[in-house]
């Protein structure tokens, strides 16, 4: 559960940096260049250079296809592990693909093939971020990065896992939307968080993981498991909701319930209080308590139970009876 504080630190941070604007304007340099009119194509060999605004780009060979109609540049395709960097003033951005293509006419920037976009700080000797994937495409007309096959993002010491990544940027490039989708992971450090799909809404900051979702999270050497079909992680009050199905193990309660919520501690902010709402129970040991309420407290270690409680003690003699004791 307290992945999702990492999650929205990484999302804030990655796809307000990798914003690349694609520029009217295109120069291309290299060793060796061949027009050919009849196929409005250009090929270019050896050492090849393009430059647009303050995104450059080498490669060992590249070609540029012609609009048959406009007779303007219309797409140039970089071959053979193709390298873009993109300067700006406080972070430097880069680009790795097998294959890349820019679109003038798309106003797209797509890399296929092995692709990694890493962003550093300037002034850092490490990258902040790193994004890795079969392909990744950002369209300047919708402000919207994708991320697909096999995606990995790197932020520090979180990693993520999923199918597919999908970045809605405003018009400054700042994240309003991050979602991920197909087997999605989140892992920081001990602790872990799987989930069908996750959901970052960087405008309410509110992050959600959706679909079979599991939170396995280490708590101060201690592990708390939570499962359910639904968690929400609320950034501004630091408080977690699971719905629709919940299951918690910790240490040797095991409750369950149609909805719990997680509150922090006053003090050290850090997840302390459980309240499951609906008919919930809760085993501990050899007693389980069923109640419309149920409190979990973490540390100091205890529960309460309120309304309409019925508490059942496994008869232990029995046990041994049945297991030939």
């Amino acid at each position: 559960m307290k992945n999702f504080k990492f999650f929205i630190l990484l999302t804030t941070f990655i796809f307000s940096t990798i914003a690349f604007a694609v520029a009217s304007d295109l120069s291309i340099e290299s060793d060796k260049q061949t027009f050919k009119m009849e196929e409005n194509k250009a090929k270019f060999e050896g050492n090849v250079r393009v430059k647009m605004d303050d995104i450059k780009a080498t490669s060992p060979r590249a070609e540029v296809l012609i609009d048959p109609n406009t007779k303007q540049l219309s797409e140039a395709i970089m071959y053979d592990k193709p390298y873009v960097v993109q300067v700006q003033q406080a972070k430097t951005n880069e680009i790795k693909a097998n294959i890349l293509k820019l679109s003038l006419l798309k106003k797209t920037v797509k890399g296929e093939g092995n692709t990694q976009t890493t962003v550093t700080e300037n002034g850092s000797l490490k990258p902040t971020v790193i994004i890795t994937a079969d392909e990744q495409q950002y369209d300047t007309n919708t402000k919207t990065l994708t991320a697909k096959g096999n995606v990995i993002i790197y932020y520090k010491d979180v990693e993520t896992f999923s199918n597919t990544a999908i970045a809605n940027l405003d018009q400054k490039g700042d994240l309003q939307k991050l979602t991920l989708t197909g087997n999605g992971r989140l892992k920081q450090k001990e602790s872990v968080i799987t989930a069908d799909k996750f959901i970052y809404d960087a405008v309410k900051e509110v992050a959600y993981a959706l679909g079979s979702a599991h939170s396995d999270v280490d708590m101060d050497g201690t592990r708390i498991n939570v499962w359910s079909n639904r968690q929400e992680y609320y950034k501004k009050s630091n408080i977690i909701q699971a719905s629709e199905k919940v299951h918690v193990i910790y240490k040797d309660y095991d409750a369950k319930g149609p909805k719990a919520t997680v509150y922090p501690d006053k003090k050290t902010n850090k997840p302390n209080e459980i309240v499951f709402l609906g008919r919930s129970t809760i085993t501990e040991q050899m007693r389980t308590i069923e109640a419309d309420r149920i409190k979990m407290f973490i540390n100091p270690k205890n529960f309460f139970a309120e309304g309409n409680v019925k508490t059942v003690i496994r008869n232990i003699q029995q046990d041994k009876k049945k297991h030939g004791f």
